[in-house]
């Protein structure tokens, strides 16, 4: 179970940053006293809690304040936040293949949205966030920095990766620039103790995956320690490669969910299959980490991916995209140090610094219809991210603990259309980001916990390719939260922040194969937030397997960048004068020891947001509707207990009503509420000789009832479909 404490506490992995080699000198001079905010530890979610880690030369009998545990997940508590939730991909409720796309892990999480657009990404939410808020982190740098300013979580690659951080909310200032909706947190190359693959040796994690329609998953990871000199070095690598026709089409309505729609026939190559929904990826990763028993660290990581994939064309439109990206591919590098904790002059502290680069290239050919046989235009895009990361902490008296970071980011992007094509030339678009900002924990008495800090933004555009510079934009930030724990089992959290998000160079510059309207004179938004909440996990409760939290958000966002029709039915972003969220979030789990691993796990969200303008506000002051966010959401999963290695579980997700802005009648329209179920039934194995010690078989199915499912207008989520899978290691 993670926790946090009443004292300071060692680092206990990198987190990544990346800029040129100019800059990084630079940075590496201001920033020589920064240490590094470290990734939440966890273990497995039956431990028992570490022993509370200390400083040189301080009380080691420090007080833990225990986080939120949920059947397959767990939640690390913020000072002065809601509890993380701690994810682990192979112990979802409903089991998914091995190395599951990221999208898939996400939808059976508690307060998550996750939505496809009409260009074929998978797009995130939390608390009502546009998905260019959240941050999306591997190994501590941020895949969300680039030309868009968000992931496609279709194709974020998940090889290697044992668990996932979700934390919503604005827990800190630390994490970077355009940190406004939430972090998400995976690690791949973290320090000993963080994978469950080589405990006692080398350890071969390998699985397959596949459903009726012939799609197909096969994944390998291995990794071995080895003790060198007065440390260990740990190798790991891993490959996975995806393969779909396509979709299950859905049963019920077939048109958009609002009125009107197209029924898709299906694909060519199957009336049953979506058409275009066609997939073809294979990622890796390489991961060296070198610990010495004094803490310290040096790391090395590398990841590529390529696919090729189709988008499915909007149903509620008449003139939809028919897109292919024939190449979709990104390697990223990064490269970590870490001084472990050390004593100093003033008392004892550590200091990390990461440096990564990301190349990412793509390529959309656009259709004139349906059959896609004749390209009719094409969008070539290269972009490649720089970042640089330096954090630290450093003690301070009584048990105080500062916390100093600065990330430095350029992302450059060669835009190439098709009326460029026979030259080769591209467009130049350039955008610069950094951050630095400070935070200190004060413990107050022994049950208290005090957290504040503040943080300098910075956005430039140097880069414009010909269009308006917004110049050099600054934005200052500031947090304050407290946690009180007034007893065992019952934890009081509350918090206050501000902080803005530059807007991305696809917003700014982006005709999106004349999609959208470019505006170069966007504004920065800014996020003002309130949080409070309680949390019930010990105690009588705790021993009766009944954990509960609830938590009150209330945010204003200022300048909000929203999306609206044009009369020539393009999209075009602008700023309003502010969106206003408030709403409720409450989970919780019910595991009687008595029933022997048998649960029931609930969570859900009610919100209220709304857009408001002088433009649109209506006479009541209601305001607009907020596209694409249900303001109700939750799930509800049961897991039977396990018998002879067998375990059932039965998933439900509700979707409330929502909104968007539709092209056609240059005007909002509603989607109405919707749910689905899913089912599965594994089986665990274990195995009492050989290299291998576990098998899990499982057979799912997703869609149970075949219903159509919107993610939003005209754009349905798969059908029923049946699913087979195996890992062993």
């Amino acid at each position: 179970m993670h926790y946090f404490q009443s004292r300071p506490r060692p680092p206990s992995g990198p987190y990544t940053a990346v800029i040129g080699p100019k800059t990084l000198a630079a940075a590496l001079a201001t920033l020589t006293t920064a240490a590094l905010l470290t990734t939440p530890s966890t273990s497995a979610a039956q431990a028992t809690p570490p022993a509370a880690a200390s400083l040189p030369g301080q009380d080691s009998t420090a007080r833990q304040i225990e986080g939120l545990t949920i059947t397959g997940s767990r939640a690390p508590a913020i000072a002065g936040g809601a509890a993380a939730i701690v994810v682990r991909p192979d112990s979802l409720p409903v089991p998914m293949p091995p190395a599951p796309e990221l999208a898939d892990i996400l939808r059976q999480s508690a307060f998550v949205t996750i939505r496809q657009n009409s260009r074929g990404e998978m797009e995130i939410s939390m608390r009502g966030s546009e998905s260019r808020q959240p941050a999306i982190m591997l190994d501590g740098l941020p895949l969300s920095i680039g030309w868009d300013s968000r992931t496609d979580l279709s194709i974020t690659p998940t090889t290697g990766v044992e668990q996932l951080v979700l934390v919503r909310g604005l827990s800190s200032l630390l994490y970077g620039p355009n940190t406004l909706g939430g972090t998400v947190q995976m690690t791949l190359n973290g320090p000993p103790g963080s994978s469950t693959m080589e405990p006692n040796g080398p350890g071969v994690h390998a699985g397959l995956g596949f459903d009726q329609f012939s799609g197909r998953v096969l994944s390998a990871t291995a990794a071995a320690p080895v003790t060198l000199g007065n440390g260990t070095l740990r190798l790991r690598a891993g490959v996975t490669n995806r393969q779909r026709d396509g979709f299950a089409l859905a049963g019920g309505d077939p048109g958009d969910g609002i009125s009107g729609g197209q029924a898709d026939p299906g694909s060519d190559k199957h009336s049953k299959l979506r058409t275009n929904t066609d997939l073809s990826q294979t990622d890796g990763f390489v991961g060296l980490r070198y610990d010495m028993r004094a803490g310290a660290y040096l790391s090395l990581t590398g990841t590529t991916s390529s696919a090729e994939r189709g988008v499915a064309p909007e149903q509620h439109v008449s003139s939809p995209r028919y897109w292919r990206y024939p190449d979709l591919s990104r390697s990223l590098g990064i490269f970590s140090a870490g001084s472990g904790v050390r004593s100093t002059p003033l008392g004892s502290g550590s200091l990390n610094m990461s440096a990564g680069v990301s190349v990412q290239d793509i390529t959309i050919d656009s259709y004139g219809d349906r059959s896609y046989s004749t390209v009719s235009s094409v969008e070539k895009g290269y972009e490649r991210t720089q970042m640089l990361r330096v954090e630290g902490n450093h003690s301070l008296p009584g048990a105080a603990l500062l916390k100093l970071a600065g990330s430095f980011n350029s992302v450059a992007y060669d835009e190439t259309l098709n009326s460029q094509l026979a030259a080769s030339t591209a467009t130049r678009y350039e955008q610069r980001l950094s951050s630095m900002g400070a935070e200190v924990e004060v413990p107050l008495r022994e049950r208290v916990l005090m957290s504040g800090g503040v943080v300098f933004d910075q956005a430039s555009t140097p880069e414009t390719g010909g269009r308006t510079s917004l110049g050099t934009l600054n934005k200052t930030g500031w947090r304050l939260g407290t946690t009180v724990m007034a007893n065992e089992g019952l934890r009081f959290h509350a918090s206050a922040s501000e902080r803005a998000r530059f807007p991305a160079l696809r917003e700014l510059y982006s005709g999106a194969l004349n999609r959208f309207d470019p505006n170069p004179e966007l504004k920065p938004e800014t996020l003002l937030g309130f949080e409070g909440g309680l949390t019930l996990d010990g105690g009588i409760m705790a021993q009766k397997g009944l954990r509960l939290q609830v938590v009150g958000f209330r945010h204003l966002l200022d300048d909000a960048v929203v999306r609206v029709t044009l009369p020539n039915k393009l999209f075009r972003r602008i700023n309003r004068d502010e969106i206003r969220s408030a709403g409720l979030e409450l989970v919780g789990t019910w595991a009687p020891p008595s029933l022997k691993g048998a649960s029931i796990t609930a969570d859900a969200t009610i919100q209220k947001v709304r857009v408001h303008d002088q433009t649109v506000s209506g006479a009541g002051g209601e305001g607009q509707y907020a596209e694409h966010v249900p303001e109700r959401r939750g799930s509800l999963t049961l897991s039977s207990p396990g018998i002879s290695g067998f375990r059932a579980s039965l998933m439900g997700r509700y979707t409330g009503v929502q909104y968007c802005e539709h092209p056609d009648l240059n005007r909002q329209v509603k989607l109405d509420p919707q749910t689905v179920a899913d089912a599965s039934v594994s089986k665990d194995l274990n195995l009492r000789d050989g290299f291998f010690r576990k098998l899990r078989a499982f057979v799912a199915m997703d869609n149970l009832t075949n219903r159509t499912v919107y993610d939003q207008c005209g754009m349905p989520q798969p059908g029923r479909t049946f699913r087979v899978g195996f890992t062993i290691n």
